[in-house]
């Protein structure tokens, strides 16, 4: 009886086992999407031959390598293998293997080690930007693309065949994403597997395509631009388009978060569109910028404090995380630019707040220390995010010192009560992203 027991337990923890394997054994894998490709027709036996010779070597590299570099690489390994198990490497083969042969050509032929985060960099007479992101190595960086596309786009020095040759290359890695030509991220980024896209990087490079066709005048660049809205009218996660009610419509920065609304992106995709409209009389960018801008007045603010910026809130609240420095002026930058395209939808006046906040201390309020038994609790309330420091003097001595994480709202503390009595103060210093210093003191006796 026993025996049987066991066998039937045995049984119970092998089945959903062996059930599992079995769905991963059906899942496809890299090699079989490209047999399945070259079955449909879509590889020659040569494109097939060279993909499968390109994958195997990857594997191997990346279990040679040591240390970091095999990490990053098994990382860019890791992130096809996800696009083949998730049914969409076919469609993406051409930028996913220039990524794996960019990875391959920089950690193992030419043997370097990994470079630092957000590092940049082009490879060979190709004028693609890759960026290094640890543990996934370098990868196609579209936005930094588009930007740069942009730059040269508005430059009369540029010659048209260097827009040309950049623009086609960045075409060359373009992919149909449900019906719209999409530039699409092959990491994994803010939960998001590989293959998401950012209406920032949508809105930057259509707006780039249509300044290249003003340039050029050859219609394959409008095309793009026009095609690339069609994330603008997509839910999330294939588009980036968040219905809001009453014909409104927030567009994310990162199609896989939908509840989380970055300010600087949905800033800078209005602008794209309005770019993209200004120059190709585009009635689906005029459309989408429309919906974009109705009710932005009440949109922008959630993103204002009352003392900083927030990088990003929940949807229906203020609720989220504050911008850095960086962000904060990155974020007042695109709101001086829509304040002068669109002076009645409330960028101005958000625009003005948040140059008025760079100027302005750390407001600090309800500073408390209530002792409990051989405990002192202490809090504090700040304005913004800051450089802050909660500390307990004997006169001029600091006894505790805490430094305080930089956020914004109430922050608590905990010592141990000095065995010494007297009188003490409580003291908070403060320093702006900006660098404006503030201070607050409370007394407290000790007996």
């Amino acid at each position: 009886m026993r025996s049987r027991i066991c066998l039937l337990l045995a049984l119970a923890v092998a089945l959903p086992l062996c059930t599992g394997a079995r769905a991963d054994a059906r899942a496809p894998d890299v090699r079989s999407t490209i047999d399945e490709m070259a079955h449909r027709g879509e590889l020659t036996s040569a494109e097939r031959a060279t993909y499968l010779r390109q994958w195997s070597r990857a594997r191997s590299a990346a279990r040679r390598l040591h240390g970091e570099p095999r990490w990053n690489f098994a990382g860019v390994i890791a992130n096809t293998r996800s696009l083949a198990r998730r049914h969409l490497l076919a469609g993406r083969l051409v930028p996913a293997f220039l990524t794996i042969e960019r990875n391959y050509e920089w950690f193992w032929t030419d043997r370097n080690g990994t470079a630092s985060y957000g590092a940049r960099r082009t490879f060979g007479d190709s004028p693609l930007i890759f960026q290094f992101y640890p543990r996934s190595g370098w990868q196609i960086q579209p936005l930094g693309n588009f930007g740069r596309l942009n730059g040269l786009a508005r430059s009369r020095h540029t010659s048209l065949a260097t827009l040309r040759t950049y623009a086609d290359a960045l075409l060359g890695v373009g992919v149909q994403r449900k019906g719209f030509l999409a530039f699409e991220y092959y990491f994994p980024w803010s939960g998001g597997a590989p293959g998401w896209l950012s209406g920032m990087a949508t809105a930057t490079g259509a707006a780039a395509f249509a300044r290249v066709w003003r340039r050029t005048g050859d219609a394959r660049y409008r095309d793009a631009a026009e095609s690339m809205l069609g994330a603008f009218f997509r839910s999330p996660p294939w588009g980036i388009r968040v219905r809001r009610g009453g014909g409104r419509a927030h567009y994310l920065l990162y199609s896989q978060t939908p509840k989380v609304l970055v300010g600087n992106g949905f800033a800078q995709s209005l602008i794209g569109l309005s770019d993209v409209h200004g120059i190709t009389g585009s009635t689906r960018a005029k459309l989408a910028l429309d919906r974009g801008l109705k009710g932005s007045r009440a949109a922008m603010a959630r993103y204002d404090t009352g003392a900083w910026s927030l990088y990003w809130h929940r949807p229906g609240s203020r609720r989220g995380v504050e911008s850095d420095l960086h962000y904060h002026q990155v974020f007042t930058g695109f709101l001086e630019t829509l304040c002068a395209r669109f002076p009645d939808h409330g960028f101005c006046e958000v625009h003005d707040h948040f140059v008025r906040y760079g100027t302005e201390p750390v407001v600090i309020h309800r500073l408390r220390a209530r002792r409990h038994r051989r405990t002192l609790r202490v809090s504090v309330w700040l304005s913004k995010r800051s450089t802050a420091t909660l500390r307990l003097l004997k006169g001029s001595r600091t006894v505790r010192r805490t430094a305080l994480t930089p956020r914004r709202g109430t922050h608590r503390t905990s010592w141990r009560v000095p065995a010494r009595r007297g009188r003490y103060s409580v003291r908070v210093d403060a320093r702006s992203l900006e660098g404006v210093r503030s201070s607050r003191s409370r007394a407290l006796v000790v007996r």
